[in-house]
């Protein structure tokens, strides 16, 4: 059962750096910023990632789960509040869709199957469990959210430098006659 659970926080993991390196690829190559909302909601995705490789690296933990659980609570209301923003009929859509949804549609889902899979997680996870060494897989899962977050930190900075960021400009919604 540990394997399967180290296992399962690794892959974890990888989805995450899956829609943050997405994330990226939107913000370099079609020069979309990211808003202060969906710098919050990456944030969130880190918090997750943190708790989670925790587990790995310091054994499994109810306390590690709870960290994670916390953020994907913290980047769904976050991912909502941007959702709700944008619910008006007429308004554009910010950003350019992918598979018809919204990047922060998407990060909505990604916080709410987050939540969901962390309980079965706990469910599974009998007691508390000592540390091993991390595997291969592990150590992929840990390296490349490690790359993401110091590409977030230098990208944030480049952006915004020690101040706050600028707020991007939002689309104008259409006027009504």
């Amino acid at each position: 059962m540990e394997k399967f659970l180290r296992f399962a926080n690794a892959l974890f993991i990888l989805v995450f750096v899956g829609m943050l390196a997405s994330g990226y690829y939107e913000q370099i190559f079609h020069h979309e910023q990211p808003c202060p909302l969906c710098r919050l909601q990456r944030l969130a995705m880190f918090g997750i990632s943190l708790g989670l490789f925790l587990n790995l690296r310091n054994g499994i933990n109810h306390k590690h789960y709870g960290f994670s659980l916390f953020f994907a609570l913290f980047g769904g209301t976050v991912s909502l509040r941007q959702m709700a923003l944008h619910a008006c009929p007429g308004f554009p859509v910010f950003g350019i869709p992918v598979w018809g949804l919204s990047l922060y549609t998407w990060a909505f889902l990604a916080f709410a199957i987050s939540i969901l899979a962390i309980a079965i997680l706990l469910i599974l996870h009998p007691k508390e469990m000592p540390s091993s060494s991390m595997n291969w897989f592990e150590w992929l899962a840990a390296i490349c959210i490690l790359i993401l977050l110091c590409a977030n930190a230098a990208t944030s900075f480049y952006y915004c430098g020690y101040g706050p960021c600028q707020d991007v400009p939002w689309p104008q919604p259409p006027s009504v006659p």
